[in-house]
């Protein structure tokens, strides 16, 4: 640990991702700050010491935090979707670099130096690359939102030249109970309800066979607990589960969760313009730095999808 932790910074607090971090930092008893471009759940209000609600692109938005007094920064907020980046290009390259750029210069202004969690993304690989990808594989942003991580990395390495500790994290997929439309499991779920309420046996999807790394969110905040406590600074880290799982899998999870049996056919906009095969990370370096190893099992965090919505 380089430097005591005790007050931390969650951006996009409000999220998906932000609801579980906010839970498992609590429960190991952090003081939490908020930033956010909507209200705090009231499930989790409670957690923070002081939540304000701004437009994060807004930098004169930003004087109204004490960053002297947040030790680190844990930075979700930002546009998450793959698929809409290919229609918003500008919009997702913007956002997602203007607002991290906004908070290190209202630190900078302030002459306060917290430690910042950069959340990029493991899309940012050459697919073709081996497997498992490592930290150390190349490099090849296949959408917008790819490079706006990419831009993000780049931006934090600038910035650790002006005396910031920066850590990366490239999580892979994320899913789990509370996320929202525009992702494959609460999609897949959707479409898996409707067609058990209405009595029909068959629904649209995109394309299934298409292999991924994913996680369950609440494994994935975990790691970045540990990261807060234990990451090296200047250093990368992949979150991932270290196989690949296809959308078949997950399609036929969630019909098991649900005991309903369908059949599927392609809709063509679902489609991504690029869609590779088969892809799954190597989770190595963050369990030899800090202990993290995935525990809930994709069968679990179906069943608790399923509970959820």
């Amino acid at each position: 640990m380089i430097q005591k932790i005790n007050n931390i910074l969650i951006t996009g607090a409000s999220g998906f991702v932000g609801q579980h971090l906010t839970k498992e930092l609590a429960d190991h008893r952090y003081t939490l700050f908020g930033l956010g471009g909507h209200d705090l759940p009231s499930s989790i209000a409670s957690s923070f010491e002081r939540y304000t609600n701004l437009d994060l692109l807004d930098a004169k938005s930003l004087e109204v935090l004490d960053f002297k007094n947040i030790d680190a920064v844990i930075h979700l907020a930002g546009l998450a979707a793959v698929g809409p980046s290919y229609d918003q290009p500008m919009r997702y390259i913007n956002t997602n670099m203007g607002i991290e750029l906004n908070l290190f210069e209202a630190a900078l202004r302030q002459k306060a130096f917290p430690r910042f969690i950069i959340i990029s993304s493991g899309s940012l690989y050459d697919t073709n690359s081996k497997l498992p990808l490592t930290e150390e594989s190349r490099l090849l942003p296949n959408s917008p939102y790819a490079v706006s991580k990419l831009g993000q990395e780049q931006l934090a390495t600038y910035y650790a030249t002006r005396h910031f500790e920066c850590i990366i994290a490239r999580p892979f997929n994320h899913i789990g109970p509370g996320q929202g439309p525009g992702f494959i499991v609460p999609d897949l779920y959707r479409q898996v309800l409707e067609a058990k309420n209405t009595g029909s046996h068959k629904i649209m999807v995109g394309n299934l066979d298409a292999r991924r790394d994913y996680t369950d969110v609440r494994d994935i905040v975990r790691a970045y607990r540990l990261l807060i406590e234990n990451g090296r600074p200047g250093e990368t880290y992949n979150i991932c589960s270290g196989k690949s799982i296809s959308g078949h899998d997950i399609l036929f999870g969630l019909m098991e969760a649900t005991g309903t049996e369908l059949t599927t056919k392609i809709d063509p906009a679902k489609l991504r313009p690029t869609d590779s095969p088969n892809i799954y990370g190597s989770f190595s370096k963050l369990a030899n730095d800090t202990g993290w190893k995935p525990q809930i099992s994709l069968l679990q965090t179906l069943r608790d999808v399923a509970c959820s919505m």
